[in-house]
């Protein structure tokens, strides 16, 4: 696991470094330009021709540090800093100063000339607002000498891109190649400051979790690690009950589809049986796609027995995939939701239900924090949280965690990039794994499965939630190797979901 901070978070830690633990500023600044420069040297062959564009602020001193040690390397450095000089921090004056006093200028006008590579150190993680002026012009003149072919590395992170939530204040520095010290910031995971990072290296420069004290950081990630720690242990004397048994509400006339992908993923994530209740005109299909399943079919009405039976018999259930909204959609939700005792996700059909109708709300909302997860994507939670798109698009974390927060429950609201929050918890997971190719019908309805067969073997509901998203974009990833993301589908992730577990 690795810990995700917000720029406020990094600039205590920062700071507690420096003042309790005792690591002068300066001492951290030259860890950081030593570790940059290492990276230069490991990624790229020594570069000819550099280009230092730094601001005032201490993102600034990590760049003339950098450029100090590049040019004692022997490459020819051209410095260049933007801004009010008076502004300069302490540690980035000193370095201005170390500059000069080593014999090289720093120039206040940007030249335009062939570089092998330019250096952002313009504004780092404290921008907070749109940017106007000197520095949009600045941050325009580095991207064109990227577009004419330097290579881009920015310090800590693209100048532009705020660091609580990766959007673009203005106009953002697209790198190659990002350096960031001790932690990953959430700009970089978020997008479209994801797309600017580009390539992400994080380097520890003695900023430690012993400055975290009694404010943790509020977001997390995984590592291909914490896979193989958090997946459910399988007990070398098991049998199939050991393993879960997952029921299903799935499937209307003509979406078979959304049912077959959810109970193969069930399975495949290694749960071992599943149960689908569906209309009697999926039988044969379901028969021939999902052998594995037991099915309990209606014609006109769900009976309340049969449905009820299977709860007693289910350790988890999974509602919503293709199941459509008509009434017996609603009445077997409302069911559910009723009288069901053990963890359940819900998803598609599921959640239009519940945005659509109060009485299900509310039903959902004393399901317990500890036993439903809800998986929407963009439009589902939009409907559900009673708002629109550009609400969504502007305050996607708050939607989600006071969504979470009404119906005391866990969110894992589906993106390009992933989050899982929960009632009650302070920490959200922000996933890195998968790709665009992920993008395409079906792939939800995997991903609810995948978290249902997590479920069913006893592990946790938060993690189970985090640890499907993020086995789920892994398997996206595999699939994208071996198909392309064009031509990739929701059954390619499922194929690959033996080898990602195996392999993670």
């Amino acid at each position: 696991m690795k810990y995700v901070l917000k720029a406020h978070e990094m600039k205590a830690y920062d700071r507690d470094t420096s003042e309790r633990i005792g690591i002068p500023s300066m001492v951290l600044m030259e860890r950081a330009a030593l570790a940059a420069v290492d990276v230069i040297l490991r990624k790229r062959h020594m570069p000819g021709k550099v280009l230092i564009v730094a601001g005032m602020g201490n993102n600034g001193g990590d760049g003339l540090a950098i450029g100090r040690l590049l040019a004692l390397k022997g490459v020819k450095v051209t410095f260049f800093m933007a801004g009010d000089l008076d502004r300069m921090s302490a540690e980035t004056k000193a370095q201005a100063d170390i500059i000069k006093n080593s014999g090289f200028s720093i120039q206040s006008n940007f030249e335009v000339k062939e570089y092998d590579m330019v250096i952002d150190a313009l504004l780092g993680i404290g921008l907070s607002r749109n940017m106007e002026g000197v520095y949009l012009d600045v941050i325009e003149q580095i991207n064109a000498c990227g577009r004419r072919g330097a290579f881009i590395l920015s310090v800590d992170i693209p100048s532009g891109i705020c660091a609580d939530n990766g959007k673009i204040l203005g106009g953002a520095v697209r790198a190659d190649l990002t350096v960031t010290f001790a932690f990953a910031k959430r700009g970089h995971l978020l997008y479209p400051g994801r797309e600017y990072t580009k390539e992400l290296v994080v380097k520890d420069i003695g900023i430690t979790q012993q400055s975290f004290g009694e404010e943790p950081p509020g977001a997390f990630c995984y590592e291909r690690g914490d896979a193989v720690r958090l997946l459910p242990k399988r007990r070398p004397d098991g049998n199939k009950g050991s393993f879960g048994k997952v029921l299903l509400l799935a499937g209307s006339r003509d979406m078979g589809g959304a049912c077959i992908l959810c109970g193969r993923s069930i399975l495949k994530a290694g749960a071992g049986m599943v149960k689908i209740i569906t209309c009697s005109c999926n039988r044969e299909i379901m028969q021939n796609a999902v052998p594995e399943a037991m099915l309990y079919t209606f014609d006109e009405a769900p009976d309340k027995e049969q449905v009820q039976k299977s709860m007693d018999w289910a350790d988890v259930v999974v509602a919503g995939p293709g199941m459509g909204t008509d009434q017996n959609a609603y009445l077997l939700i409302k069911y559910v939701l009723r009288e069901g005792k053990n963890p359940i996700v819900l998803d598609a059909d599921a959640l239009n239900l519940l945005a659509a109708h109060e009485e299900l709300r509310m039903l959902a909302a004393g399901y317990g924090a500890e036993r439903m997860i809800i998986t929407p994507h963009p439009g589902e939670l939009v409907r559900l949280a009673k708002t629109h798109m550009e609400e969504y698009q502007n305050h996607r974390e708050t939607l989600m965690l006071e969504l979470a927060k009404e119906l005391s429950c866990i969110v894992a609201a589906k993106d390009a990039v992933t989050m899982v929050a929960q009632a009650g918890r302070r920490e959200i997971y922000i996933n890195t794994s998968g790709n665009d190719g992920m993008a395409g019908a079906g792939s939800g309805d995997v991903l609810a499965g995948v978290i249902g067969g997590l479920l069913a073997q006893k592990q946790e509901a938060f993690d189970a939630a985090c640890l499907g998203v993020y086995l789920h974009g892994l398997a996206g990833e595999e699939a994208s190797v071996k198909e392309g993301r064009r031509g990739m589908t929701a059954s390619d992730i499922i194929k690959n979901l033996p080898i990602v577990m195996r392999e993670a």
